[in-house]
């Protein structure tokens, strides 16, 4: 059995990385909502988000990888858990949850 072309292994984790990165602005864009339609306000918000980044990645390490992510990430399990990776979403979610919070409770 040969192993994969090396070419073809990084173009792979790179749309993995592509897809993965679309995967945490949904999911941020959904906890926006969450966090507006709550009402959550000042850090409760921000940590209603961390605990959101962090439920994905988790999600996307025990579902799509299979607890083993180093086949479809190019550094593994810290590419999942890195703060970059973890605040990529986080002006996606601000806005949200600000338009959605002012839309529900101020206006």
């Amino acid at each position: 059995m040969t192993s994969p072309d090396p070419v073809l292994l990084a173009d792979r984790q790179m749309a993995n990385a592509n897809t993965l990165a679309k995967t945490r602005t949904a999911c941020s864009l959904i906890a926006g909502v969450g966090a507006g339609v709550l009402g959550l306000t000042g850090m409760v918000g921000f940590a209603f988000y961390i605990a959101q980044a962090v439920l994905a990645s988790m999600l996307v390490l025990s579902i799509s990888c299979g607890n083993t992510p180093a086949p479809y990430f190019a550094k593994g399990r810290s590419e999942l858990f890195s703060v970059s990776g973890l605040l990529s979403g986080l002006t996606t979610f601000v806005l949200v949850w600000t338009v959605v919070y002012d839309c529900l409770y101020i206006f």
